[in-house]
């Protein structure tokens, strides 16, 4: 008795060194394909009292409006171009299941579970992802659009490739896993902005900067880290007022601090001009201490403003260098807070 074969041909140049993979599974019924392949629905309990050998490939399977329901046979699969389109997925598991160029269009993958699962080039149009598990995949280049996500939908810390950075032994290597967990990154941004999520979206651009930072570090290009460094502390990578504010008081009281240490400052605007300056602490009394401070004070919230009352000057050429370095962070770090302030308007 001749037995008819599938014969269904799935290219998969470019994704793995097979080639075209070709399919000798018998055919279903009086289908022409195989039960993987076949153009018809398949019921559930077919697919689980028929599961593939260990080691199978499913590439090109055509699950297209299956219900595939708590169902884990495919978990680990080789499910490379398979077509889930207006499938149920609902808390189904395809954790550590290869599904490079899968199409999972208008499917409902509520709870699903991917975790481990190689998603690149994978496309999901109109999905529903809530509560499903992204932890540990490989989402480089993956297609997220129109996709419904919530609080539950789990990403990870980081994306994969971030870990395996440091094992890469060639330089190209590394580059691109650097590349590919930056469009991480930037996807997960864009994925939780379009679900109204801006907090969760403001913690994946944080992440992503602190990796940058990182990787500035990592391959010497140090001019690159101190900038981010620097931005991170005093701004924290533009999403923070709160922190150029507290900056710029630091920035006064420092300067307020060292103005009577380093030559003094001189009140012009009486009579008498008088001279502010402390040549040992330890030995001054408590009243002129305070007294000193409170006119740098006042001098270094001018200077830092840029008014230039002029009532209250620098003595000594340190304090002059001080006065000159103070105002010019002023205004850096007032042009810094309107550009927070606009950022987060924006956002």
């Amino acid at each position: 008795m001749t037995i008819e074969r599938c014969g269904h041909v799935t290219n998969s140049s470019g994704v793995d060194e097979a080639g075209a993979v070709c399919c000798w599974r018998p055919t279903w019924e009086r289908d022409d394909r195989c039960l993987w392949h076949t153009e018809t629905v398949v019921p559930t309990t077919v697919y689980e009292q028929n599961p593939p050998v260990p080691g199978a490939r499913l590439d090109g399977a055509n699950f297209k409006g299956a219900r595939l329901n708590a169902t884990s046979f495919l978990e680990g699969r080789s499910l490379v171009e398979a077509d889930f389109s207006n499938a149920v997925l609902d808390d189904a598991d395809l954790s550590e299941a290869d599904l490079r160029r899968a199409t999972f269009r208008d499917v409902d993958a509520h709870g699903a579970s991917f975790r481990d699962a190689n998603l690149h080039d994978t496309v999901f149009v109109f999905a529903d992802l809530r509560s499903a598990d992204f932890r540990g995949s490989r989402l480089y280049r993956a297609g997220l659009t129109d996709v419904r996500i919530n609080l539950e939908t789990t990403f990870g810390e980081r994306p994969v490739y971030e870990t395996e950075i440091d094992r890469e032994a060639s330089v190209d290597g590394a580059a691109e896993r650097v590349e590919s967990t930056q469009w991480v990154y930037r996807e997960l941004q864009r994925l939780y902005r379009e679900n109204a999520f801006p907090e969760q979206a403001n913690t994946f651009y944080l992440r992503e900067m602190d990796f940058r930072r990182r990787d500035a570090w990592r391959t010497g290009d140090y001019r690159r880290a101190i900038r981010l460094a620097g931005s991170r502390w005093i701004m924290r990578y533009g999403t923070s007022p709160w922190r150029v504010v507290a900056a710029s008081l630091l920035l006064i009281l420092v300067c307020a601090t060292l103005y009577p240490l380093t030559g003094g400052i001189q009140e012009v605007g009486t009579e008498t001009a008088v001279t502010y300056e402390i040549e040992d602490p330890t030995e001054t009394p408590s009243r002129v201490l305070g007294q000193a401070y409170l006119k740098s004070l006042y001098f270094s919230v001018i200077t830092f403003a840029t008014l230039g009352y002029g009532d209250i000057q620098p003595v000594a050429g340190m304090a002059r260098a001080i006065a000159a370095a103070e105002t010019l962070l002023g205004s850096l770090l007032m042009a810094l807070l309107v550009f927070v302030l606009t950022q987060s308007v924006q956002h």
